[in-house]
């Protein structure tokens, strides 16, 4: 399981304590990176890169940091900015995300098929219940992605929890706290 939380290793890194008291089960950690052009995934990296870089500085942290950089959601709707075309520069781009819809993940699949770049999906969990409605399927996710060797999975978030989160959004930003 990789674990991205919004700009902070800290998910990942408590994650990786506690799946090392179950044999067989492994957290990778990493951060979904805010850049200047949008998110990144920073996986397998331990310490925060800092968010408002530009797309290119981003990705250089991510890899000084032993990391790999990948367009998380690159044609959202829900995010701006999203990277859009700026994806091809990444080492991977995410072509399923389950909190997206139809014609944003297609855009992203068609894109980094014409770029040749490898691809990823991912749940985009807020909450327990969307753990795993997406992902990949590798044996090791730093080498694996960036040589196109992870099946994807995945189904779309259900549009009620979708509407959920943005509701807990829209109140944890009238109310000024974190959800």
């Amino acid at each position: 399981m990789i674990i991205t939380d919004h700009d902070s290793v800290e998910g990942g890194l408590a994650g990786r304590r506690v799946a090392r008291k179950y044999k067989g089960f492994y957290v990778i950690p990493g951060s979904e990176v805010t850049s200047k052009a949008g998110h990144i995934l920073a996986i397998g990296i331990q310490e925060n890169v800092p968010k408002g870089l530009s797309l290119e500085e981003t990705i250089d942290r991510i890899h000084d940091l032993g990391g790999i950089a990948i367009a998380s959601h690159p044609f959202s709707s829900r995010v701006s900015p999203s990277l859009g075309e700026g994806c091809l520069k990444t080492d991977g781009v995410e072509v399923f995300n389950a909190m997206n819809r139809g014609v944003e993940n297609w855009k992203a699949s068609s894109l980094a098929q014409r770029g040749k770049r490898p691809r990823t999906a991912g749940s985009d969990a807020h909450w327990a219940s969307a753990v795993g409605n997406a992902g990949i399927v590798c044996n090791d996710p730093l080498e694996d992605i960036v040589k196109g060797r992870a099946s994807l999975f995945g189904g779309y978030t259900s549009m009620r929890d979708v509407q959920v989160f943005h509701f807990r959004q829209l109140i944890s930003a009238l109310a000024n706290k974190p959800i």
